[in-house]
């Protein structure tokens, strides 16, 4: 890895409140792929030589009336995102608002699956 370029995820986060809860479902991060290598379910994209992949962050917060999804991940994650809400007890159907932090893939890549 080129100096100056360094990666770590984040894990799990939960921050239970009294009016809200806050949980990070997919920490962010970045890495520089090997050349060749294959990333995606059964092999399904291979990487180009000098790529860097990067997962935006997926954050639920919950409380009262709401439940709001702070944005959906990439396109990547779009098997994944629905499971990962089922474990807090979380249906798409239940997310009331979807916040997307800006327009890249990474962090917009889901918001169709919530169309209310």
């Amino acid at each position: 890895m080129p100096r100056g370029f360094r990666t770590a995820p984040l894990g799990s986060l939960w921050v239970p409140g009294p009016l809200y809860s806050v949980r990070v479902l997919r920490a962010g991060f970045a890495e520089r792929v090997p050349a060749g290598s294959v990333r995606g379910p059964a092999g399904s994209e291979r990487v180009p030589a000098g790529s860097v992949r990067a997962d935006g962050s997926v954050t639920l917060v919950s409380g009262g009336a709401l439940t709001v999804l702070v944005d959906t991940g990439g396109p990547w994650l779009k098997d994944g995102l629905p499971g990962m809400l089922r474990e807090q007890g979380v249906t798409p159907d239940d997310i009331t608002h979807v916040i997307v932090t800006h327009g890249h893939s990474d962090h917009a890549g889901n918001v169709n699956l919530f169309p209310s």
